[in-house]
C-alpha cells in the first residue's frame, strides 16, 4: 500500500529532473549554435570592410598603372604608397603600410610606423580583417616604449589587402590598414543583441515543445506503467487462486475419500437406529433412539451437501446465486429442522449481490449450520 502512493511524487521529480536536464542541454546547443552563427557573421562583416578596402586600392593602383603608361613607365617609385593613400581617403583610416612583392617595406603613414616585415600569415592573397576591441594608438610604432605609455584604448580595424594592378594580375603588394573600430564595434554590438534575442526567443519555444513532449510521454508511460502494475497484479492474484485450488483440490481429493467412507457406515447406523426406535422398551429410550435417528439423519444430509459442493468443484461448475437465493435455499434445507422443534423460519432481504458458486456453496453450507442449531437451542 506504500508503493503507489510513494510513486507520484517520485514521478514527479523524476520528470522535473528530466525537464531540466533535456531543457539545459537545449541551451547549451542554442548557444553553441549561436555562437557559431556570431563568428561566422563577424567573418563576413570583417570579410566584407576588407574587399571593399582591397577594391578601392587595386582601382587606385590601376589608374595610377593607366597614367604612368601613357608616359612610357610600367611602375614609379613610392607609386603603391601613393595609391594606398588615395583609398584612405575614403574611410576612417588611423594608419597604413605598404609592402612591395619582395615584402620590402614601402612606405607608411604615419612615419614612425614599424618598418618590420610582415609575419607569414599576414602575407595574403586574398584581403582579410580582425578587430582589435582594445588597442592603443601608440602601440601602431611597433615601439615598446611608445607601447607601454598611458593612452586611451579604442577598438581598431587591421585589413591586409593584396594590390594588384590589374584584375587577376601579379602580385604587386600588400597593404596594411589600421581603421578606427567604432563602427564595426557598434555594428557588432547590436549583432550581439539581435542574436541572444533570437536565441532566447528560440529556447523559450523549443523549451514549450520539450515541456509538453515530455509531458505528454511521461503521461503515456505512467500510464503504461499502472497498466503493467494492474496486469501483474492479476497475474499475481490468478497464480494464488490457482495455487489455491490446487490445494484445495488434493484437500477436496482426501475429503471426499474419507466422506465416502463415512458415509456407507452412516447409513448402515441410520438404518439400525431407525430399527431400534420401534422396539424401544420405554419412553425415554425411544426419544434417545429418535434423537439419535434425527442426529444421524442430519449428519447424512450435510454429508450430501458437502458432496454434492465436493461434485461442483470437481466438475469445473461455474455459475453465480444472489444473496438472497443462498439464503432461502440454506433456510429451506433448516425448515424441516425447525418444524420439529417448532421454530418457523421466514426470510426477508433486499440487494443484488452476487456470489460465485464455491463461495454460494460454502455460505449455504454455514448459513444451514447456524440456523440447524438455531432451532435446536
Amino acid at each position: 500500500m506504500t508503493a503507489p502512493a510513494s510513486s507520484p511524487p517520485s514521478g514527479r521529480r523524476t520528470l522535473i529532473a528530466v525537464v531540466a536536464l533535456t531543457l539545459g542541454v537545449f541551451a547549451g546547443v542554442v548557444a553553441f549554435v549561436t555562437l557559431q552563427l556570431r563568428n561566422g557573421l563577424r567573418q563576413q562583416i570583417l570579410l566584407r570592410e576588407a574587399e571593399a578596402l582591397s577594391a578601392v586600392a587595386s582601382m587606385q593602383l590601376a589608374n595610377e598603372a593607366a597614367a604612368l603608361a601613357e608616359v612610357g613607365l610600367t611602375e614609379a617609385p613610392g607609386e603603391l604608397l601613393a595609391a594606398v593613400l588615395k583609398a584612405s581617403k575614403l574611410r576612417g583610416v588611423l594608419a597604413i603600410r605598404v609592402f612591395d612583392a619582395q615584402r620590402n617595406f614601402a612606405g607608411s603613414v604615419p612615419l614612425a610606423m614599424s618598418d618590420d616585415s610582415p609575419k607569414s600569415e599576414d602575407w595574403v592573397m586574398e584581403p582579410k580583417a580582425r578587430l582589435h576591441p582594445r588597442e592603443k594608438l601608440d602601440s601602431l610604432s611597433g615601439s615598446d616604449a611608445a607601447a607601454n605609455r598611458p593612452g586611451p584604448e579604442i577598438p581598431l580595424l587591421e585589413a591586409w589587402v593584396p594590390l594588384r594592378r590589374t584584375e587577376g594580375g601579379a602580385l604587386a603588394g600588400v597593404a596594411q590598414f589600421w581603421i578606427d573600430g567604432h563602427g564595426l564595434a557598434g555594428e557588432f554590438y547590436r549583432l550581439d543583441g539581435k542574436l541572444a534575442l533570437q536565441a532566447l526567443l528560440a529556447w523559450f519555444a523549443g523549451g514549450i515543445v520539450i515541456v509538453v513532449a515530455l509531458w505528454w510521454a511521461f503521461r503515456r508511460l505512467d500510464t503504461a506503467n499502472r497498466t503493467l502494475a494492474a496486469r501483474t497484479e492479476d497475474l499475481q492474484r490468478a497464480n494464488r487462486e490457482l495455487v489455491l485450488a490446487a490445494k484445495t483440490s488434493a484437500l477436496g481429493a482426501v475429503t471426499a475419500h474419507l466422506i465416502h467412507e463415512i458415509k456407507n457406515p452412516l447409513a448402515g447406523l441410520e438404518l439400525f437406529v431407525a430399527g431400534q426406535t420401534g422396539a424401544a422398551g420405554s419412553a425415554e429410550n425411544g426419544q434417545e433412539l429418535a434423537a439419535a435417528s434425527d442426529l444421524t439423519r442430519r449428519l447424512r444430509t450435510m454429508i450430501n451437501d458437502v458432496v454434492s459442493v465436493l461434485r461442483d468443484e470437481q466438475h469445473g461448475a461455474h455459475f453465480d446465486l444472489s444473496a438472497e437465493e443462498v439464503v432461502e435455499i440454506a433456510a429451506g434445507r433448516a425448515r424441516a429442522s425447525g418444524h420439529s422443534t417448532g421454530v418457523r423460519i421466514e426470510t426477508k432481504g433486499s440487494g443484488d449481490a452476487k456470489l460465485p458458486g464455491r463461495q454460494a456453496n460454502l455460505a449455504g453450507l454455514v448459513l444451514r449450520n447456524l440456523l440447524q442449531n438455531a432451532a435446536e437451542a
